[in-house]
């Protein structure tokens, strides 16, 4: 059950996008949310002792102290605005929080929400999307920008039987218990070779039963079986997506993360929640 939820803001448009999903999480499951306020800082560094690599540094702008005054102002507003009500909301700031103060109040916390990465000119790929999947061991949501309300009614699972696919239906299980339908979508191969009907038969165990579809792209890079993805994802109007998290141990693209799973994260309209 989720009773503890980590949103994180760095001050620009992605404070709205946090703070909201995690409201409406929240009110879902009866949760607190923790709000933290990170400060835009300089690209890369240290996160949990292990150095990031180069083609995941973030992307900003050298912020004067001003600038990211207000954008402290503006997390603070978000906060009161969205958050303040919420029963047991914490909020967090300080000029000195870095990566660290993330991963250590993110490994404390049952989920973290985080904006969708590429909409502020002021830091265009942040930092903390990485440091939350590779750091925290939780399940992370990436919140779109045009925010939704209500129950996560349709659930769509992106299942290719990897251990980070089942990472990340494991930390949705609360999600999908609440779901009135839930897709275990196949990309791009049969669902029997991926066991496909195994986990139906052991989903069903928890008292659903979720539906199988597969689709098929063709031999294609792994940014287009992420328009796929999305594409069916969309086209179904599902209220959240969960997929595992690639990456790291490949090559890097977006935010050091695998190619379908960049696309999706810079892309998907509704509610995503990834593991690693």
């Amino acid at each position: 059950m989720i009773k503890s939820i980590l949103a994180v803001s760095e001050g620009g448009p992605d404070a709205a996008m946090s703070f909201s999903l995690a409201a409406r999480v929240a009110g879902e499951f009866g949760a607190a949310v923790d709000a933290l306020h990170l400060p835009v800082g300089p690209a890369g560094g240290m996160v949990g002792g292990l150095a990031m690599s180069g083609e995941a540094m973030p992307l900003v702008m050298d912020l004067d102290d001003d600038r990211l005054e207000e954008r402290a102002k503006e997390s603070g507003r978000a906060y009161q605005q969205i958050l303040g009500s919420i029963k047991g909301a914490t909020y967090t700031a300080a000029k000195t929080a870095t990566l660290d103060s993330l991963v250590a109040m993110g490994r404390c916390s049952d989920i973290l929400v985080l904006g969708r990465p590429g909409s502020d000119p002021q830091n265009v790929a942040p930092a903390t999307v990485e440091a939350a999947l590779y750091e925290c061991a939780r399940a992370v949501m990436i919140a779109p920008p045009q925010a939704r309300s209500g129950a996560f009614s349709s659930v769509v699972v992106a299942w290719n039987g990897s251990f980070q696919a089942a990472r990340a239906l494991e930390y949705a299980l609360p999600f999908l218990q609440k779901a009135a339908k839930v897709t275990l979508l196949v990309v791009g191969a049969k669902p029997d070779d991926v066991g496909a009907s195994y986990l139906a038969r052991n989903l069903g165990r928890h008292g659903f039963t979720p539906v199988i579809d597969a689709i098929d792209p063709g031999a294609v890079s792994g940014r287009a079986r992420g328009r796929a993805l999305l594409g069916y994802t969309h086209d179904k109007n599902a209220d959240l997506l969960v997929m595992g998290a690639y990456g790291r141990g490949q090559v890097m693209s977006f935010l050091g993360l695998g190619g379908a799973t960049g696309k999706v994260i810079s892309s998907c309209r509704v509610p995503l929640l990834l593991a690693h």
